[in-house]
């Protein structure tokens, strides 16, 4: 990361803009082609159910060519925004559109991409809106399933060098090739060293003909909607013949310059599986690893303990897992972490628990950026739609039917939500077994209060202002809401009506900044 810059605004507007034209050279109207061909959804029909899953509709917009009324009206009849602008200067139609909807910040898309990867987007987003780069992307993706992000102010005020025919095309490529002006990270793909060294046997884009018919062979037979980069790893270890046949279509590149010019150091990111210890652990991990880079070190993904000397630091968000390896060369950081290595590395805690109750600071609880930020907010205002938004994780049949009782009985006729659980036997609660996040805190937000047993949920709900009230899945999490009593935050047996509360502790904003404190003062 460089940069000459004094210090950045905070981002307040975040667009997607995707490019996109009927007029293709090599591979007219592609983007409103079906595909497979017999299907009824076009390429922008897949990218936009995916973009769908990291920002609201009204913050993805496709920036056409003036003229290219088929798109226009392609796009309008579908409910989707779209721009137009020169056909020839791409950059200035960006710059144009981002005028037009004030967008302080660009997530840059292309029309030819269908399977780009939201949960490595989603983070691109999180981390950028809450630093002062000028531009970031995820190195070490397939192609086609990656984009990038920067600041709108970086179109403005271009010097004649940085005006030539390639800069009108390719939108970005004046920031890429200076990077001792702008502020540029490249952070690394969450992906294992044995699953990086396959991500050449990738071409996931569509440009000719003959991306078309590979992409179209892959869609048809099997749905590719929630496909991201770590299943199409495992599919192609099953089956490597059929994402080969468009390996050798030429691809556009440019010689650049290395945007990092010095590191701090390698820092090594062991998490628990979520199959075993569920999702929590990789959500705040992949966020906490994706903002590494933006201090200036390396980061690798790791899936097993690596040797000593390995890494300068290792950390380690596994419960509270034994360590194999005795650490003496490396520096090791244990997140949230109450086993017998506690003793002997240092260590970070993220939730309060009954061993730090009495001094464990709020301020450390880590809280998503997109939570914080309403840079990729829908700007309409949010309504109070629910009463209950329950969060149920995995339970089962016979414990999701005691909360729906709970919720009916306390219902009052008003709007229940329960997420997660079996599925509901009741028609008058909203049921859902998951949602992307997006929708997840949408519609958190417009809920009235808040159910759930104690874990991250209910850390945001406080911090959104949203009442709580918890209950017991297990005899440690009966011990961990005992803590949250002790700071007026009721629990609930499921038996009788409850009252919900904000509590005596405010959970504050700066949590992932304290991290990132912490883990630079250890070299």
């Amino acid at each position: 990361m460089s940069g000459i810059h004094s210090t950045r605004k905070p981002i307040r507007s975040l667009f997607a803009f995707i490019q996109a034209r009927t007029g293709s050279t090599r591979f007219p109207k592609k983007v409103i082609s079906p595909i497979p061909p017999d299907s009824d959804k076009t390429i922008l029909d897949h990218i936009h159910s995916r973009i769908l899953k990291i920002l609201p509709n009204s913050r993805i917009v496709y920036l056409i060519p003036e003229g290219d009324k088929e798109l226009e009206k392609f796009l309008d009849q579908r409910g989707m925004l779209s721009f137009s602008g020169p056909l020839d200067d791409v950059r200035s139609r960006y710059f144009l559109a981002a005028e037009h909807f004030d967008a302080d910040a660009i997530l840059r898309l292309t029309g030819d991409n269908p399977f780009y990867d939201t949960d490595h987007l989603d983070l691109l987003l999180q981390t950028f809106i809450r630093s002062e780069a000028d531009l970031a992307y995820f190195k070490g993706l397939p192609l086609g399933t990656g984009g990038e992000v920067f600041r709108t102010s970086t179109l403005q005020n271009l010097s004649e060098l940085q005006q030539e025919e390639r800069h009108k095309e390719h939108v970005s490529l004046h920031i890429k090739e200076d990077p001792e002006l702008y502020k540029i990270v490249a952070i690394p793909s969450l992906l294992t060293k044995e699953e990086s060294s396959r991500i050449p046997n990738f071409r996931l884009t569509i440009d000719t003909p003959e991306d078309f018919q590979t992409i179209s062979a892959l869609l048809k037979n099997r749905s590719l909607d929630s496909f991201g980069t770590k299943e199409f790893l495992e599919w192609e270890k099953e089956s490597p013949e059929l994402f080969q046949k468009n390996l050798d279509v030429p691809q556009i590149r440019f010689p650049l310059p290395n945007p990092v010019k010095t590191t701090k150091g390698k820092i090594g990111v062991l998490v628990a599986p979520a199959k075993e210890f569920g999702s929590g652990h990789i959500s705040r991990s992949s966020i906490l690893f994706s903002f590494l880079p933006y201090r200036n070190w390396e980061t690798e993904w790791l899936d097993s303990f690596p040797k000593d000397g390995e890494y300068d630091i290792l950390l380690i968000d596994y419960r509270d897992i034994d360590l194999p390896v005795n650490y003496e060369k490396t520096k090791v950081l244990l997140l949230d972490h109450f086993g017998k290595d506690k003793k002997k590395y240092d260590s970070w805690e993220l939730l309060p628990h009954p061993e730090n109750e009495s001094f464990f600071d709020w301020e450390q609880i880590l809280i998503p950026p997109n939570l914080i930020s309403s840079a990729t907010k829908d700007p309409k205002s949010i309504t109070k739609e629910y009463d209950v938004f329950c969060y149920a994780g995995n339970l089962r049949e016979e414990e999701s039917e005691n909360l729906d009782r709970f919720l009916l009985q306390n219902s009052k006729g008003k709007k229940q939500i329960r997420i997660g659980g079996a599925q509901s036997k009741h028609k008058e609660i909203v049921y859902l077994p998951r949602l992307p996040r997006i929708e997840y805190l949408r519609r958190l937000q417009s809920s009235e209060k808040f159910l759930g047993y104690f874990g991250q949920s209910v850390f945001e709900a406080l911090y959104l202002k949203i009442p709580v009230a918890t209950f017991s899945i297990s005899p440690i999490h009966r011990e961990l809401s005992l803590i949250l009593e002790k700071n007026k935050i009721p629990f609930t047996y499921l038996k009788t009506s409850t009252e919900f509360s904000l509590g005596t502790k405010i959970v504050g904003e700066n949590g992932y900044k304290l991290l990132l404190d912490k883990i630079d003062s250890l070299i």
